[in-house]
């Protein structure tokens, strides 16, 4: 297995869960299924020091994970695909198991790894020196913010290099949470999409003093949160394509996931800003942003020819046939491009796992205009057409709040209620 970005270390599960053992361990029982949705505040498993887009809650995980107990006791892996900001890697490391996490957005492996690694020898951070030499000449960041802000920022980033280690992960997102203060007036209604400044003129002015003084604040509330002490267990947190794993052939055990939805989140514009910071400009830099799953942006190679269950191809027929503007073109294509990549993800599962692998998924069904996305009944047609069985009568919990509700042109299409659901399957 190729592991380029490991880290170690894990929090011990008392501490790690903020939340009584007895709600995760196996063998206790709860009264009715527990729901993946993230309440509006979560604490348990350092989920609060960087608001990054995830499809389950920490507890969740746990709760999952917690129930395979036996593969615990022969040092079984546990796998997300799709890790985000590794609320399943971490919660794979407080319950004893070796994990895997892959992502092909770097911010969400910052984060992964800080949410993962040893914090016992964390190194003191220093205010850098005013005249630290910098580049700041087409900087990614120049989007937002002025040159002299920009530049205060690098020399910030740069002290975070020289030091290395967890300590300039702790940095760096600290400057993520400083930033995303700094440029709060490019957010709009919807959180996924982030403007930019049309010119200089509007680009953020921030002081020296008043800069340094924003980021000591945020690196304080971080270092507060990770501050406990970890106990030796290993986890890998990869910047790879799902749909390409650098993960041995029959090697994991529990799969616990959820893939981007077909919602049309583009996850490289949702953190444009702290993607600048590591020096990728998504709009001079296109590959990143088209190679996430669900990008808006339609890839210029193409695909090969795929060929979906009854489900899939029934969505696409659907979404074809609409009369509204664009659906036979860029609407189909995206949802077609959508499609390739989540089978040929679950393709990369099927590969990986072992023959008595469990996998957990958690999808949002969605809407296209007044057309019914069924992403579970989707999953459920694809996964066990690669040999899975469902063990499980989906579990389904209604969604309150979606994106497509800030969209004013799409609350013209009537819509039906949208659910979120739990699908296990395991091989035979």
């Amino acid at each position: 297995m190729n592991t380029p970005q490991d880290t170690p270390g894990a929090l011990p599960v008392q501490e790690a869960l903020a939340l009584p053992l007895s709600d995760v361990l196996p063998g206790v029982s709860r009264a009715g299924a527990l729901s993946p949705k993230r309440p509006a505040v979560e604490t348990a498993g350092l989920a609060d020091v960087f608001p990054y887009y995830a499809g389950f809650s920490f507890e969740w995980a746990c709760h999952q994970i917690a129930r395979h107990e036996a593969e615990r006791l022969r040092g079984a892996t546990v796998l997300d695909p799709w890790n985000g900001s590794g609320t399943t890697t971490l919660a794979a490391q407080s319950l004893g198991f070796n994990a895997i996490g892959l992502d092909l957005n770097p911010v969400a492996n910052v984060i992964a790894k800080l949410r993962a690694q040893d914090y016992s020898q964390v190194e003191q951070i220093k205010r850098p020196h005013l005249s630290t030499d910098v580049f700041v000449e087409e900087d990614p960041l120049a989007a937002w913010l002025s040159e002299t802000t920009v530049r205060r920022i690098r020399q910030w980033f740069k002290a975070g290099e020289d030091i290395g280690g967890p300590t300039q992960g702790l940095l760096t997102v600290s400057l993520f949470r400083a930033i995303r203060e700094a440029t709060k007036q490019f957010e709009g209604s919807n959180p996924t999409w982030v403007k930019r400044a049309k010119n200089s003129a509007e680009t953020v002015l921030v002081s020296d003093e008043e800069l340094d003084a924003i980021i000591e604040r945020h690196i304080r509330f971080v270092s507060s949160r990770v501050e406990a002490q970890s106990s030796p267990r290993l986890v890998h947190i990869i910047t790879a394509d799902s749909r390409e794993m650098p993960v041995a052939s029959d090697s994991v055990d529990i799969v616990v996931t959820s893939p981007p939805y077909l919602t049309r989140i583009d996850y490289a514009v949702a953190y444009s800003r702290e993607l600048a910071l590591l020096g990728v400009n998504i709009s001079s830099d296109r590959a990143l942003r088209a190679g996430l799953m669900g990008t808006t942006l339609i890839r210029r190679q193409v695909e090969p020819t795929v060929e979906f269950g009854k489900v899939g191809s029934n969505l696409l027929s659907l979404i074809q046939k609409h009369d509204s503007k664009a659906s036979s073109g860029y609407y189909l294509k995206q949802a077609q491009q959508y499609l390739a990549d989540l089978t040929a993800g679950l393709n990369e599962i099927t590969r990986v796992a072992r023959d008595l692998a469990t996998v957990h998924l958690v999808v949002q069904d969605s809407f296209y205009k007044d057309v019914h996305v069924p992403l579970a009944d989707i999953c459920i047609d694809e996964v066990t057409r690669r040999g899975w069985v469902l063990r499980n009568k989906p579990e389904r919990f209604p969604v309150r709040r979606t994106l497509t509700s800030l969209n004013k042109s799409a609350r013209m299409y009537k819509k039906g209620d949208v659910v979120e659901s739990v699908l296990t399957f395991s091989r035979e």
